[in-house]
């Protein structure tokens, strides 16, 4: 699994949790996630491993007459993966060097999903070519290339976004307007984790090119799991927050994978924020026991989000809201004893995005949740695209890309080094 497409698999993992529906789903203002309406956006992918492939799948869906692939590049050629990208757009010009991309004067959006350490240059040069960038989250496992791709985004007349979905995820956005409407109460605190069995591991023949293609194994090339995956969930607590983290400490492990990697297979991350407010993330590739969640907890109610689903567990003496009534409530339970009656966490509100929509389009909200179908990811190439046709900044820029990157690069370090690391101020200026 790719670092920045984790958020796939987190609704699945939800489903693990026992549910049991109850009549009418709550009724939520709709946040749009159509495909935008305007001239045609010529696009190029410039890295063809998993989440490149994602990008050329969510740039399907948007429609060949709104966002058409017209360039793919990869420099491993003869690859697997590649063959199956050039499935994906059979119409596409295939190239191994990005700069042919850019010399392309028909392109005017490009999409980079290369390793991490490889962003830099990409994206300077593409922003160099007067093309619309979009760069995965992290922006470099480099703390002064980061700043150098933001400062770059941040000059630049074209539109510029980091691949912080969450940001752009309708789910979470309606979510983050209980926060702000203070329904939860005041935040105490926050967890989140990323379970997951899995390797990280890709075969290659040749060693050379194997480390190359394994660049997540390896601290030189990367930053870890709580870099490449947990930057999305902690910049959630920060988004949600309000607030940049002000210190963080870690620890990690080699548990199982004892195969020449140097990263850890299983860490813990401890973020502080202002107010004595702190958020624990936990991740690890050797079980897949719960799987991945952000839990935000309130003095009202406490809130959990999966991806494209979301719950709120109300306190017995928090007020009524007057909606409750109308919503679904789903029964958690873990685990199931011998007995067979499982470990009851207690009820939830189900808190769903496209409510209204599915019900003018006849359909029960109760019974069939929040659109899934559109990821994180989708959503935001769709922000992005609109951007472009629209002429209008897209809400998620250089500044906040470059602020989750120095989160996580420090956080890696802090694992790393098993120590406490305070952020300094001047690490967050661009």
């Amino acid at each position: 699994m790719n670092r920045r497409d984790f958020i796939r698999h987190t609704a699945a993992s939800g489903l693990a949790l026992s549910m049991a529906s109850g009549a009418v789903e709550l009724l939520a203002d709709e946040k749009k996630t159509d495909a935008p309406s305007g001239p045609p956006v010529n696009c190029a992918v410039i890295g063809l491993g998993a989440q490149g492939q994602e990008m050329l799948r969510s740039l399907a869906k948007l429609g060949a007459s709104i966002a058409p692939v017209t360039v793919i590049c990869d420099t491993f050629e003869g690859a697997s993966f590649l063959r199956k990208a050039t499935a994906l757009v059979p119409s596409a010009k295939i190239v191994s060097d990005y700069r042919k991309v850019l010399d392309d004067k028909s392109v005017q959006a490009v999409f980079i999903a290369t390793p991490t350490h490889k962003h830099k240059q990409i994206a300077l040069d593409a922003i160099a070519a007067g093309k619309h960038v979009y760069v995965e989250a992290p922006l470099s496992n480099d703390l002064e290339e980061a700043r150098a791709i933001a400062k770059a985004g941040m000059d630049a007349k074209t539109f510029f976004q980091p691949g912080l979905q969450v940001r752009n995820n309708a789910q979470a956005l309606h979510v983050l307007g209980f926060f702000e409407a203070q329904n939860a109460g005041t935040l105490i605190g926050g967890r989140a984790q990323y379970h997951e069995r899995q390797t990280w591991r890709r075969e290659w023949p040749d060693d050379s090119r194997a480390r190359e293609l394994n660049w997540r194994l390896f601290k030189e090339t990367s930053l870890g799991m709580v870099g490449e995956i947990g930057i999305h969930q902690i910049d959630t607590a920060t988004w949600i927050y309000k607030a940049l983290p002000v210190a963080v400490s870690g620890l990690g492990s080699i548990q199982e994978k004892h195969d020449g990697r140097t990263v850890n297979d299983t860490n813990q991350c401890l973020i502080e924020y202002p107010n004595g407010v702190n958020y624990l993330y936990e991740s690890t590739l050797n079980t897949s026991y719960e799987g991945s969640y952000e839990m935000f907890y309130g003095t009202k109610a406490s809130i959990q989000l999966r991806d494209q689903r979301a719950w709120m567990f109300k306190e017995g003496d928090a007020p009524t809201l007057g909606w409750e009534g109308y919503a679904r409530q789903d029964t958690f339970s873990i685990g199931i004893p011998e007995n067979g009656t499982g470990l009851k966490l207690g009820s939830g509100i189900a808190l769903v995005a496209d409510a209204s929509k599915q019900l003018a389009l006849g359909k029960e909200p109760g019974k069939v949740g929040t659109d899934v179908s559109k990821t994180s990811l989708y959503q935001a190439i769709n922000a992005f695209i609109t951007s472009i046709q629209t002429g209008k900044k897209p809400k998620v820029g250089a500044k906040e890309g470059f602020q989750a990157t120095v989160v996580a690069i420090k956080a890696n370090e802090a694992i790393n080094s098993q120590t406490r690391i305070e952020f300094k101020p001047d690490w967050f200026i661009i």
